[in-house]
């Protein structure tokens, strides 16, 4: 009595049991032909007068297989019955798989496609070879060449058709428009060295991903989520975006037979709402099949395998736009890519889902079942809702409202961080992330008993949400704090008033509601403007580090571009990326891109003035903080004054302070000259060189190395400075150096 099959492997053994008396009926019919000349260890290998004689003989080449098979009808004829008998077999036995509920994957890949019954025998030839090298050999002899071991057009053609006519027709289902070309589930090779083989002389390769799944069981279907309102909240949206969001499920279940819906949900780039896509599908019993929509660029036939494996997962396609190409060439072939998607799409029931502004996704079909969600990004107020939640009873509890304020975090990113946190405290006080934030970050963290703390919480934070800077920034590891620069005192003032400021940046907008009516402008842009050397960058890692922030130094090399709006382009992803994390952007030499617009007298000034325009809009739109630093303040465009919050200028120190900046660049470990004669004179340094901090850090390094490894000296000192004159275009006067001056007539020891 028939019995169902166990799984799929069960079914795939008995096809191939069958596969197997067509490769015996085969064999029956070239044995037929087979020419005495030759020994049957030969046969393919050399090629003979006679064989040419007996092929010219023929008086019908184009039916002399089906001659052959003809006259060996008496030999085929228990074949052909064992064969008659199998097909049934099998067919009852799915028959009754079917009522058992166990999938079949040669079956499931069958029905995705729309593949008929001699399309499935193709596969299984092509599949054959990769489960068993004893059917190369087969293949080999069966095409009459020892060479020639994967199946071709024509013999697997040979092997499923029982005449000339049904041949012919049969050649449909290996052209290009056939599902197993279009789909790419069977790979026409051509024969090595021949780009203009036929089709019959093509051999057939079974795709890996198609080889995988006919291999393994069917893939389960998710459960259905039954109660999507627990989730959705969960999620934290806000009406109308969490109502409209339970209804487009609602919609979906009640039409999930046959829909192929097109959900379209427009977020940032840089936070697409990978949870409401989960949800989305989860609610109709599929995965998510996640993929960039750059990723179709690849080949032209990269969309048909991204649907073709969607739909033989049962998955949902989740497509992310990722942010917008500088170049027309690459927004075209973004566009060509939506394109072939939706051509891929047409003979599918694969449902999508597409992530990204609303710029985005331009070449949606008129006849699409389209469905549009806005999600907005978690407000200030939900993002503190997720931290207090996961943060619930452990030692950075208390700092929720920084975080939120700081990192523009979802519902999933915010659990993420919490886990990365807790992983940190448990690996030791030494614990760091890794990567390009890790190095920008604390450091190291100290592993408390009852969670994770602060310092965990920022470190994993800043490690997930990283921006993508060090393609036109360089991390700079915050090292100075605010007693180490030197300023006068309304200048050190102005700092810590931007301090505070950023501080209680929460407290101003949000809970004296100062930003309920700024739609824009909610950012802080500095100015820091003076002589090169007088601590700019410095006061900029000051700031980084008093407010626990990355110091990202924007490369201006890679930023601007001589081709016509790819430098809005690198401006545009250095300000996308760095609103979703705690950075500062550091803009040295701002001049360079901040210059005042000029009057258009060509091209060029126009696209110019266009550079500045969006920078304009784009500073004016950035909630975080951004320093400029320039030489030049009066190049500076008078529109960014008006942007810019505080302006410090740096100007150069005078004798008091310059004593001090000599004083702090020798740290207290540094080994100096106890010799009265020959002791550093710090007075004297400070009142015969108007130097700025950047020549006195120059000079004392300079000096360090020349005297190590014995002790640094007044005359390593002056030394350094002679260099430094001389690097800087000034004279070595006898009167600066003062008493001093012969001890630049010393060598160095």
């Amino acid at each position: 009595m028939l019995q169902a099959y166990l799984d799929s492997q069960d079914h795939l053994r008995q096809e191939l049991n069958r596969l197997d008396l067509m490769l015996r009926r085969a064999v029956l019919i070239a044995r037929s032909a087979a020419s005495p000349q030759i020994p049957d260890e030969l046969r393919g290998a050399v090629i003979t007068e006679p064989q040419i004689d007996a092929w010219v003989s023929r008086t019908d080449l184009l039916n002399d297989y089906w001659i052959r098979q003809a006259a060996a009808a008496d030999v085929l004829r228990p074949v052909d019955s064992r064969l008659s008998a199998l097909r049934r077999e099998i067919d009852e036995r799915v028959a009754l798989t079917s009522k058992t509920g166990t999938g079949l994957s040669l079956l499931r890949l069958a029905e995705c496609f729309g593949l008929s019954p001699a399309e499935v025998d193709l596969l299984l030839v092509a599949l054959a070879p990769e489960l068993e090298p004893g059917y190369e050999t087969l293949f080999a002899y069966l095409q009459d060449d020892a060479t020639r071991k994967r199946p071709s057009v024509d013999l697997s053609l040979n092997l499923i058709c029982r005449s000339a006519s049904e041949k012919a027709f049969a050649r449909r289902l290996l052209t290009g428009g056939a599902a197993l070309v279009h789909y790419h589930l069977i790979e026409l090779v051509e024969e090595p060295g021949d780009r203009q083989s036929t089709l019959l002389r093509r051999f057939m390769k079974l795709d890996e991903s198609v080889l995988r799944f006919v291999l393994a069981p069917v893939p389960e279907s998710i459960p259905v989520e039954t109660n999507p309102e627990t989730r959705v909240a969960a999620l934290g949206l806000e009406d109308p975006a969490e109502s409209q969001l339970l209804k487009l499920i609602d919609a979906l279940q009640r039409d999930s037979a046959g829909a192929q819906p097109v959900i379209q949900l427009i977020s940032s780039p840089q936070q697409p709402p990978l949870e409401v896509a989960e949800i989305i599908c989860q609610s109709v019993g599929r995965k998510p099949m996640p993929i960039m929509l750059a990723e179709l660029i690849s080949s032209s036939s990269r969309a048909l395998v991204a649907v073709r494996d969607a739909a033989l997962a049962q998955a949902i396609l989740v497509i992310q736009s990722g942010d917008a190409p500088a170049q027309d060439s690459d927004r075209q072939k973004l566009s060509d890519a939506e394109k072939s998607l939706w051509n891929a799409l047409t003979s599918t029931r694969v449902p999508v889902i597409l992530m990204g502004p609303a710029t985005a996704f331009t070449t949606v079909p008129g006849d699409a079942d389209l469905w549009r969600l806005g999600i907005p990004s978690p407000s200030f107020e939900q993002r503190k809702k997720s931290w207090d939640r996961v943060l619930k009873n452990t030692p950075a509890a208390a700092s929720t409202a920084q975080l939120a304020d700081a990192f523009s975090f979802s519902n999933g990113m915010i659990r993420q961080t919490a886990q990365l946190a807790s992983r940190l405290a448990q690996l030791g006080p030494s614990a760091t992330v890794s990567g390009a934030a890790a190095n920008a970050s604390t450091g190291t963290v100290t592993a408390p008993s009852t969670g994770p703390t602060f310092d965990h919480i920022l470190a994993a934070a800043r490690s997930l949400a990283t921006p993508n800077l060090t393609r036109f920034a360089l991390p700079v590891v915050p090292r100075y704090e605010l007693s180490d620069i030197l300023l006068p005192r309304e200048k050190k003032q102005q700092l810590t008033e931007i301090i505070s400021r950023v501080n209680n940046r929460e407290l101003v907008h949000r809970e004296w509601g100062f930003g309920d009516k700024l739609s824009r402008g909610k950012g802080l842009t500095v100015l820091f403007t003076g002589p090169s050397g007088t601590g700019k960058t410095m006061a900029a890692e000051v700031l980084a580090g008093q407010l626990s922030l990355i110091l990202y130094q924007i490369d201006l090399s890679t930023v601007i571009s001589k081709y016509i709006g790819e430098t809005e382009q690198h401006l545009g992803a250095i300000f996308r990326e760095a609103e979703s994390s705690q950075v500062l952007l550091f803009f040295d030499e701002a001049e360079a891109c901040f210059g005042k617009r000029t009057e258009v007298k060509d091209a060029h000034d126009r696209y110019a003035n266009i550079e500045v325009n969006y920078l304009l809009q784009r500073l004016e739109q950035y909630e975080g903080i951004v320093v400029l630093a320039t030489n030049l303040y009066r190049n500076l465009d008078e529109a960014f004054l008006r942007r810019i919050s505080d302006v410090i200028e740096f100007p150069l120190p005078d004798e008091p302070l310059r004593e001090q900046i000599w004083r702090k660049h020798f740290p207290d470990k540094a080994v100096v000259s106890r010799d009265p004669n020959r002791a550093i004179d710090f007075p004297f340094l400070a009142k015969h060189f108007k130097l700025t901090g950047g020549n006195i850090k120059n000079i004392t390094l300079s000096a360090a190395f020349a005297a190590a490894p014995k002790p640094i000296d007044m005359g390593h000192v002056v030394r350094a400075i002679r260099a430094e004159h001389q690097k800087m275009g000034k004279l070595t006067i006898e009167s600066d150096f003062g008493k001093y001056f012969t001890l630049l007539q010393e060598k160095p020891q």
